[in-house]
């Protein structure tokens, strides 16, 4: 039976009853994902941070916090790239961002991937919100998640994500690329999220076709969600830095995701609702076939 991480948290712990926050501690980016290495990004990295419900964290337990927390063994899954991706396009849109990386995903003793779910993605948020104040979390980016009918999510996640909100604090996340014209993922669904899809410009394909910028933004084909669904759509097309170090070019609303992340702490006004309405006033539109929506143009030079 896969074991469940039982994090026991009070909601009101968001509040701002004693706000510890040193001066010179700058805002932070806390990203929920596969992890990975904190050398590929020397003085960015903040803190690591591993729960998983399944194997184990570098120090053999089901949690672990602090250097090579998010470390991820020796292995040649092209799926645990992810995490060092996106960091990679984060710190491209905003190189001086500071960045906590939260690995939820497992590894088993082949290298690949254990299973994982949205619980651990709630566990995580409760991480953040308990740890909030301490590092300072300005921003949460979250690229993981899965089409749920009527926007399922675990219970208690909608109150974690409009607690944060409360607090100034977003959760940008991914709406997936499944091509699904009619749902987006969870919990990108839930009103207090901020959803991302995807710009492909001037190619729909994966093939290493650099982005257009001079080119009218096309959603992604790719990109989930109906008309009103999704809040903001990026260029999805990104070189982007792998475990080994080496570049490779990947598309997908995770990339943009990333990107945004970087942007609203780049762009962060005092509160959530004056950084949303900052951002949405330099919007121009974008549409494919199927939907129409808000565009950001961001270089992914």
């Amino acid at each position: 039976m896969k074991k469940i991480i039982k994090v026991i948290l009070i909601t009101a712990m968001l509040l701002p009853v004693s706000p510890v926050i040193a001066a010179d501690t700058p805002p932070v980016i806390a990203i929920i994902d596969t992890g990975t290495k904190a050398e590929l990004f020397p003085g960015s990295i903040v803190t690591e941070v591993c729960i998983v419900s399944s194997y184990t964290c570098p120090n053999g337990k089901l949690t672990m916090e602090g250097p090579g927390a998010s470390n991820l063994p020796a292995t040649k899954n092209k799926d645990l790239n992810h995490g060092t991706q996106l960091i990679s396009i984060m710190l491209r849109v905003n190189p001086a961002a500071k960045i906590i990386p939260i690995r939820i995903v497992p590894v088993n003793a082949n290298g690949s991937p254990g299973l994982y779910s949205l619980d651990d993605v709630k566990a995580a948020l409760d991480w953040v919100i308990a740890n909030r104040v301490k590092y300072n979390i300005a921003v949460v980016s979250l690229a993981q998640g899965k089409v749920f009918a009527n926007c399922k999510v675990p219970a208690g996640m909608a109150d974690q994500i409009a607690a944060l909100k409360k607090v100034e604090v977003p959760l940008i996340v991914a709406v997936g690329n499944d091509g699904n014209h009619t749902a987006v993922f969870s919990p990108s669904c839930l009103t207090d999220s901020v959803a991302i899809g995807a710009t492909d410009n001037p190619w729909p394909g994966v093939q290493p076709i650099t982005y257009d910028e001079k080119a009218a933004p096309y959603i992604a084909r790719y990109s989930n969600g109906a008309q009103g669904q999704t809040d903001f759509f990026l260029n999805a097309r990104w070189n982007v830095k792998q475990l080994d170090g080496s570049t490779k070019f990947t598309v997908g609303t995770s990339n943009a995701t990333a990107a945004m992340a970087g942007y609203w702490l780049l762009n962060r006004k005092a509160t959530f609702d004056e950084t949303y309405a900052s951002i949405l006033a330099i919007t121009t539109d974008a549409k494919n076939e199927f939907i129409s929506g808000k565009y950001i143009f961001i270089p992914s030079a």
